[in-house]
């Protein structure tokens, strides 16, 4: 399993051999974890030894773990100088969608499909879904101080979107603004000043619910200047009525759509590939998506009178 949530142990295992097929022990072994956004989260931790060539390196994940792709590399040396660089990989979500997805396509097999493969389009589907299920607002002008009113005045920096929740559209748990991370975030912004050069807003969001931001020049302190010729905003929103379970449910069948054509042909999945206690599948290679379409059309439909 590569899938995880967080607050669970990811167990890293490998095996050290030299030309001979033998196991070796290295004079080093060492593994580094990084995040969706390339840092670190462990550097150049020394892996456990089991048995003469056999090692690994118990990884807790974070309880507020960022969601994503979790690249994984081991870099062993040999007393001679050589180097070996083994490099993996493991999902952090909120649910265990690969078992969903072997459920509802009856592929039980990995030779079918490999866990890695499947967990990768689990999270390209994962991706895609969350733009078919929030608002893309492009180059909105951001309402006053929600408390005040008041705008770009020179001292004001505290702002609310025009439309909200703001969305977690790169689906890392987290809502956040550029300035609060480099990357990652969820609502970007830029304003023009008054000899019309473009410049990058710093933004930290406060109230992801009701839009509510602080919007200032990219060192993060001063005010943007009331000269300014204008100020945009780049997020997505979703509707209050957002349904987590509706959601990951459609991911599942969005994930299985994919993998029907990865498959091509599903002809070649034999009985042997399918688990003895799921559905058989079937040739309509959009089954799997029109569920998909039916229970987005659920997630992303607004209650009336809700934003």
């Amino acid at each position: 399993m590569s899938i995880y949530q967080r607050g669970e142990t990811y167990v890293h295992r490998v095996v050290i051999k030299d030309k001979d097929n033998n196991k070796l022990d290295p004079a080093t072994i060492i593994q580094g974890i990084s995040d969706p956004c390339g840092t670190a989260v462990l550097s150049s931790a020394s892996m456990l030894k089991d048995a003469d060539g056999e090692y690994y390196y118990n990884y807790a994940i974070s309880s507020t773990a960022t969601y994503g792709k979790y690249p994984v590399t081991v870099t062993a040396t040999t007393s001679g100088g050589n180097v070996t660089i083994i490099k993996n990989e493991y999902f952090v979500l909120s649910w265990d969608a690969s078992k969903d997805v072997r459920q509802i396509t009856g592929i039980g097999d990995t030779k079918t499909i490999s866990d890695t493969d499947l967990e990768n389009l689990v999270w390209l589907s994962y991706q895609e879904a969350l733009r078919d299920v929030y608002s893309h607002n492009y180059g909105d002008k951001p309402k006053g101080n929600p408390d005040t009113g008041t705008g770009f005045d020179g001292t004001n920096t505290v702002f609310q979107t025009r439309l909200y929740p703001i969305a977690d559209i790169n689906g890392d748990g987290q809502i956040r603004g550029h300035g609060e991370l480099s990357c990652g975030t969820d609502i970007s912004g830029w304003w023009i000043d008054d000899t019309g050069s473009y410049n990058e807003c710093w933004i930290v969001v406060s109230k992801y619910k009701n839009g509510e931001i602080t919007i200032t020049q990219s060192d993060g302190v001063s005010a943007i200047p009331v000269t300014n010729e204008g100020v945009y905003l780049d997020y997505w929103n979703s509707y209050s009525s957002f349904n987590t379970t509706l959601f990951t449910q459609a991911v599942n069948y969005l994930t299985a759509h994919n993998v029907m054509l990865r498959l091509k042909e599903i002809d070649r999945v034999t009985i042997a590939d399918v688990s003895s206690n799921a559905p058989v599948i079937v040739k309509d290679d959009y089954r799997f998506y029109n569920k998909y379409r039916d229970i987005i059309k659920k997630v992303c439909r607004p209650r009336i009178g809700s934003i």
